[in-house]
């Protein structure tokens, strides 16, 4: 039926546009979606009314009702969270008045200086962050329409030295962003050279780096670009590139910094997959919470188009490759590389069975290359430096270097470049400076909603996918959230369940009715009236979650939902007298 679908959207609209793009451009006109769109837009484009509808209700960011003139969103990330969000919420919604929504957003990517609010009127955006602000007088002053000049954050950067400074070092040496001053830092020098030979020999170097892809799920790059450059083509003999930028994990802004400081070499990235594996158009799919790197973005293609850099025939070398800017609307589950090709489609962002895989039959039907940001930026360094000095980095199966993260909770909150291997506690002791302002550590989430939380036990874990698998985590994209001693992790476990709940794609039931049950017995247990058997309960859904999900939004969740029954039963015996591990987890330590 999906596939029926998109392809009138494809007759009736052409392959360029999908219901989507006209949906949101009717909330850019507009400011919501009525009824009367609904029913116009399909007879414009002849398609069911219905599939108009179940799209403009997918995705958050195409609302069907008008938003009031003036909006502060405060983060509800773990980051935000453990920083203090939502007492300041419900005091500046009493500061604010009855003419200012106050309401949540999901991660804006400045999670070292949380809380973080994002101000919306008359069309403008402001993101700042609320620490050492009066919020009463913030509040009244947004309330009294007074302009106001907080400065919009900035995420600190840690390079690594010596070899291991593949990623970060342009940034710290000045401003790259531009184009004329990417190429005087050698990017394009790469894809320039690899014009000049043949693909294999792209292919071949990434392979040889024996990196895996960045965004959480560890497959080895070089595998997946050989299997789409392998995967037999439709007739119209299309291959297709895709690189996801929907970092939505709350913690990680390291796709963010990487698109705002040094986007050209992200784009470099792109080309070099796409030559390698023979793709003639690809997309950047970017979350709308980040307005400054949709605009860097945006800038960033038009100069390398001007530039000759994508197009037709780039540098007479008979390669042609387009690259579009795609917005996001408010979906996490478009992290999920099936949904995200489904929305790239125009229809709703549900999780598609696999096999078969993206990298064999993806948008549209042919071989897709779905990467995240990271993985792309490292491609124009593994061409030019060589496969094996990539791989002379790293840990066990491991290689090179990785982008971290860190929240507010440490002293010299930032993003670092480490080398594969490195441990939790170098990162968060030695790196960051430990704990700040005399906070005492109590445990530490990677991985994002999906990841893992973990105690003072594990801070000598290496940052290595096998590592934190046999951990009972996830490594994930290696967004850190450092929790002191005051947060409440079963606050934290209510917030990632029901965050699952929120986010659900809604295909499958394990997940989608899961969430619901599992945020209930959270509910339950913090308003004082859980008992042993909601803690067993917790446990057996949870392994119902983990086996009979579609997708790892609801076959993840359950990781740190575990850990937190595991390691960290004494948070649960502040609501439950006498709780315990419960005994299908026992085998585990903690309890």
């Amino acid at each position: 039926m999906t596939s029926n679908l998109i392809a009138l959207q494809n007759r009736f609209l052409g392959a360029g546009e999908t219901i989507y793009d006209r949906l949101a451009q009717v909330v850019e006109e507009k400011g919501a979606i009525d009824a009367e769109d609904i029913l116009r837009l399909a007879k414009e484009a002849n398609l069911p009314p219905s599939l108009v509808r179940s799209v403009a209700k997918f995705y958050d960011d195409l609302r069907r009702e008008q938003p009031k003139a003036k909006r502060l969103n405060l983060c509800n990330g773990e980051a935000c969270v453990a920083a203090g969000a939502e007492p300041c919420a419900k005091q500046l919604a009493s500061a604010c008045g009855e003419d200012v929504a106050v309401g949540e957003v999901t991660c804006l990517g400045y999670c070292g200086d949380g809380p973080i609010a994002l101000f919306i009127a008359e069309g403008k955006q402001r993101i700042f962050s609320l620490q050492g602000l009066d919020l009463d007088a913030l509040g009244a002053s947004i309330g009294r329409d007074e302009e106001r000049h907080e400065p919009e954050p900035e995420n600190r950067i840690y390079p690594a030295s010596g070899a291991a400074n593949i990623l970060l070092g342009r940034m710290v040496a000045g401003d790259v962003a531009a184009l004329d001053a990417a190429r005087q830092a050698g990017v394009y020098e790469a894809f320039t050279a690899a014009l000049k030979g043949e693909p294999e020999a792209v292919l071949a170097a990434i392979e040889a780096s024996q990196m895996r892809g960045r965004g959480g799920a560890g497959f080895p790059a070089g595998r997946k670009l050989r299997t789409v450059a392998d995967a037999p083509t439709k007739e119209d003999g299309k291959r297709y590139v895709v690189v996801n930028a929907d970092e939505g994990d709350a913690g990680a802004y390291i796709d963010k910094e990487l698109l705002e400081r040094d986007p050209h070499t992200v784009i470099e990235g792109t080309l070099l997959a796409a030559f390698a594996v023979g793709a003639s158009e690809g997309f950047i799919y970017l979350r709308a919470e980040y307005p400054r790197a949709q605009r860097v973005v945006a800038k960033a293609l038009a100069e390398a188009q001007a530039a000759g850099l994508l197009g037709s025939d780039i540098q007479a070398s008979g390669f042609s490759f387009e690259l579009k800017l795609v917005r996001g609307h408010g979906a996490y589950i478009c992290g999920e590389e099936t949904s995200l090709l489904r929305s790239l489609e125009g229809v709703p962002a549900q999780v598609s069975p696999k096999p078969p895989y993206p990298a064999v039959q993806g948008f549209r039907g042919s071989p897709t290359a779905v990467h995240n940001v990271e993985s792309l930026a490292n491609y124009p360094f593994i061409v030019s430096a060589g496969g094996a000095a990539y791989a002379a980095l790293g840990y066990e199966r491991t290689r090179g270097t990785k982008l971290v993260s860190l929240n507010a909770a440490v002293q010299r909150p930032g993003l670092y470049e480490v080398e594969c291997g490195t441990t939790l506690r170098s990162i968060i002791f030695d790196l960051a400076g430990g704990m700040a302002d005399g906070l005492t550590f109590k445990a530490v989430q990677v991985g994002g909603p999906l990841g893992g939380i973990l105690g003072e036990q594990h801070l000598e874990l290496p940052l290595d996918f096998e590592a934190y698998h046999q951990a009972g985590a996830l490594l994930g994209h290696a967004g850190i959230v450092v929790y002191d001693q005051s947060v409440d992790l079963i606050q934290i476990g209510r917030g990632l369940m029901k965050f699952c709940a929120v986010e659900s794609c809604g295909k499958c039931f394990p997940c989608r009715i899961g969430a619901l049950r599992g945020t209930e017995l959270f509910d339950k247990i913090l308003e004082g009236r859980g008992k042993q058997a909601d803690l067993d309960l917790l446990a057996e859904l949870n392994e119902t979650m983990r086996y009979g999900s579609l997708c790892a939004l609801g076959g993840a969740i359950p990781l740190p939902m575990d850990n937190l029954l595991t390691w960290f039963m004494p948070e649960f015996r502040r609501y439950i007298e006498g709780a315990e591990t419960p005994a299908m987890l026992s085998e585990g330590e903690g309890s």
